[in-house]
């Protein structure tokens, strides 16, 4: 069927046909089906949610890196995002357990991304910034609602409700594939044609099972989490202690960021949102649990070793969920058969970065990329295809190896604990200038590429290769599992040196660092100069004002400072690694020495 036509169906309602069908109804199932349909496909969206299901908090709240462009661009979301609670930034820190403050015994790293207003003055569109920038902490069950609606109601899109997958069918380079669906009263069932099935099921991950697409994890590292909503979470809740002052005045509230608590082999997400509600959630290390018990039971004790939680009351739960085993990884994300997987239904890790709908975004804008060409050109671009794949299986990578060496012991250890972190920051600082251009494309699109000029359609073709973590500059030229591999070898480096530390009895200073859009980077080299200090402050104060030639504006091809970000923080994350492993080895010639002055003295 051509693209830019309405659904087909049969007369008896049993049969429908489109370009699209699209299996799952949640935020990646919505966004997919609406990025589709304004590329001119015609989509059906298959589903049976449940009123529970329906209502259901869900994790996923804490928009990061491209979530926010794609739901204020294609889910046309810019009102409803500006009513929910304005998030301010991340924030992380270790040591607050047993502590009523974050005193100078707790190690923190957080970015603000609120703007200077002098940058507000430099753009030329005012919606720029909101949807480059301006992240929120949303209620899944209200976004996913307003996004079914406006699916809905536009042309060409079909949302059957009504439907459980009982079957799929795959058909050959000329045939549609056939999605045999049944009510969930079983008095109903029917069957979709569509040249492409995309897989937006979540963790049920119908395609991934049935075609044998998982890629293998190794069971050493396994993980649980549990998460509750809890009510009654106002302002009140949190006084001065939640403030953080940097050197020129600025004061931050980590309780606005999306905040991480670290402890030995768990963490704790704490993200506030509208209506005075709160999502507290714990990720634990399945072979080294912090507590015994089931989820519910490790959640709680953990949450009880934190003296600033004790206002977490078990009356005040709106719902609890878990998950006994959260990761699994797909080693395909566009098949060659015309089908896709994307958000839970091919990948997860963790909620650390709040990576999942980010990633899945950005996955979704490439299955549309290689659906509308081959639906609307009769060409199947196997090239574009096979990076996809290759660059996202790199992506998970590099988000399973950002979680995993922080699951480890070398949490403890303060240098890890900004080092590893400054290694994150250099992999998004890199996916500056892709979500710059993304932003860019959809804000000026609106995710249609009947509206490009020549300019959009050479960013959409560049985004195409570079719309990954994997791919971003200055490693865009790079194979995307050398740059996983890496990145791998670069955090396991790093948690060896601290384990060896701690194990070894030295014991660093605690360390802090807040940074800022207009202050980004620490002050690492302060880390050698004060090792004897009881603390270290790495937060360094901000210009009073940029070069003319880092200001941004949000209609340019290449703003240099996002060009050069990578750049500038692989450079810093690589001198900051070399001085930690020149004093480590340092240390251990010490150490050896030490141990031959001993042993001669006892001879």
């Amino acid at each position: 069927m051509p693209a830019n036509q309405d659904v087909v169906k049969d007369p008896a309602g049993k049969r429908v046909r489109a370009d699209v069908c699209v299996i799952g109804s949640g935020i990646v199932g919505l966004i997919n089906t609406i990025a589709l349909a304004k590329r001119g496909l015609s989509v059906v969206c298959v589903d049976q949610p449940t009123e529970k299901q329906l209502e259901s908090y869900k994790v996923g709240e804490s928009l990061l890196i491209f979530s926010n462009a794609f739901l204020r661009t294609l889910g046309e979301l810019d009102d409803s995002l500006n009513k929910s609670f304005q998030k301010a930034g991340f924030w992380m820190a270790h040591g607050l357990e047993g502590r009523t403050s974050f005193d100078d015994s707790v190690s923190e790293w957080g970015f603000q991304s609120k703007l200077p207003e002098r940058w507000y003055e430099k753009f030329t569109n005012p919606y720029f910034p909101r949807v480059m920038f301006q992240d929120s902490q949303i209620v899944r069950p209200e976004i996913e609602a307003e996004l079914r609606e406006r699916a809905r109601a536009m042309d060409g899109v079909t949302l059957l409700n009504r439907g459980l997958v009982r079957d799929i069918e795959l058909g050959d380079d000329t045939s549609d594939h056939v999605l045999t669906w049944v009510s969930r009263n079983k008095k109903e069932t029917g069957e979709i044609a569509a040249r492409w099935m995309v897989d937006c099921s979540g963790r049920a991950r119908l395609l991934a099972r049935k075609y044998d697409h998982d890629l293998p994890l190794d069971e050493e590292f396994r993980t649980t989490a549990a998460w509750a909503q809890f009510k009654n979470c106002d302002d009140s809740l949190f006084d001065d202690r939640w403030n953080y002052r940097f050197p020129d005045g600025d004061v931050a509230r980590r309780d606005r960021n999306t905040l991480h608590l670290w402890g030995d082999g768990y963490w704790i997400w704490l993200i506030r949102l509208a209506g005075d509600r709160v999502s507290i959630g714990v990720s634990y290390h399945r072979g080294r649990p912090p507590e015994d018990g089931n989820a519910r039971e490790v959640f709680w004790k953990v949450l009880r070793r934190y003296p600033m939680l004790d206002w977490l009351k078990e009356e005040d739960v709106l719902e609890f969920s878990a998950y006994r085993d959260v990761q699994h990884c797909t080693d395909t994300f566009v098949s060659p058969k015309r089908y896709a997987m994307v958000g839970d239904a091919s990948s997860i890790i963790d909620a650390y970065y709040s990576q999942g709908i980010s990633l899945s975004m950005t996955a979704s804008w490439h299955v549309a990329n290689i659906a509308q060409r081959d639906v609307r050109d009769g060409t199947l671009d196997r090239d574009y295809l096979d990076h996809v794949n290759r660059a996202a299986t790199a992506d998970w990578r590099i988000m399973r190896s950002m979680v995993r060496s922080k699951f480890s012991p070398a949490i403890a250890d303060s240098r890890f604990f900004v080092l590893d972190h400054l290694l994150d920051l250099t992999i998004f600082g890199a996916a500056m200038l892709g979500r710059f251009r993304v932003s860019r494309w959809l804000m000026e699109t609106g995710g249609r590429t009947s509206q490009e000029t020549s300019e959009h359609a050479a960013l959409r073709e560049g985004l195409g290769r570079r719309l990954f973590l994997s791919q971003s500059a200055p490693w865009h030229h790079v194979d995307p599992h050398v740059v996983a591999s890496v990145v791998e070898r670069w955090h396991r480096s790093l948690e060896r040196h601290a384990v060896w530390r701690l194990d070894s009895g030295v014991r660093l200073p605690a360390v802090k660092a807040g940074l800022r859009a207009h202050a980004a980077v620490p002050g690492v080299w302060k880390l050698p100069l004060k090792q004897r200090a009881d603390a270290v402050d790495m937060t360094l104060p901000a210009p009073a004002r940029e070069p003319e030639f880092l200001q941004v504006r949000g209609d340019e091809y290449r703003p240099v400072h996002m060009a050069v970000s990578g750049t500038a923080l692989l450079t810093l994350a690589s001198v900051a690694t070399l001085v930690d492993v020149a004093d480590t080895q340092v240390r251990k010639l010490r150490g050896l020495a030490g141990a031959l002055r001993r042993r001669k003295a006892g001879w």
